[in-house]
């Protein structure tokens, strides 16, 4: 091994470490900015009206309202104070990719954010769930109130250096299956029409 090699090498290492260290100090991170989803999208694209998104809230009890514990990290929402800013931005965006978000449309969605955990703990796996009440008013008359929820599993590490980033990535994931489950309901999708 050369000189040069012997330097990138251990150049990388003590960025590996470094890394390691600040995951496993207990600092915040951010989960990643939500991505729609063309499935999800599929969904909705079809209703004859646009839709409104309203107010989205947190009940006092709600589990991982502002963060959520990864291994002595902090997972925060990159959006307002808290994940249901989050998740009112999510089903915005899949709106907009259907193209069906009108912020004047007389039906509007709103919703409350009941439960949003990740279990990163395990050596190797790991799992999600969240889950929400939905609530749908069409010219202020109410068309649906359900609650929706999804559960995701993911294989992890023992190692946190590896295992807090694939927690963090996994979020967005389980927000659009958390949105599928909303736009797949027919129930729902009656009351968007």
């Amino acid at each position: 091994m050369n000189f040069s090699t012997s330097l990138n090498l251990r150049g990388f290492s003590l960025a590996v470490a470094a890394s390691a260290v600040a995951l496993l100090s207990g600092c915040a991170i951010q989960a990643p900015t939500y991505t729609p989803s063309l499935d999800n999208s599929a969904l909705v694209k079809n209703a004859p009206k646009s839709v409104a998104v309203g107010a989205f809230t947190v009940t006092a009890s709600t589990v991982g309202a502002t963060s959520i514990g990864l291994r002595g990290s902090s997972l925060e929402s990159p959006v307002g104070k808290d994940y249901a800013a989050y998740l009112a931005e999510a089903l915005r965006k899949e709106l907009v990719l259907a193209g069906k978000l009108d912020e004047k449309s007389k039906i509007e969605i709103s919703g409350v954010l009941l439960k949003n955990d990740i279990s990163a703990g395990g050596f190797a796996t790991a799992s999600g769930e969240i889950e929400a009440r939905f609530i749908v008013k069409n010219d202020g008359q109410q068309r649906y109130d359900k609650v929706q929820r999804a559960y995701i599993g993911w294989e992890s590490s023992f190692v946190g250096a590896i295992a807090i980033p694939k927690a963090q990535q996994q979020y967005t994931a389980m927000v659009q299956k958390l949105l599928s489950e909303l736009f797949a309901d027919a129930e729902f999708q009656k009351a968007i029409r």
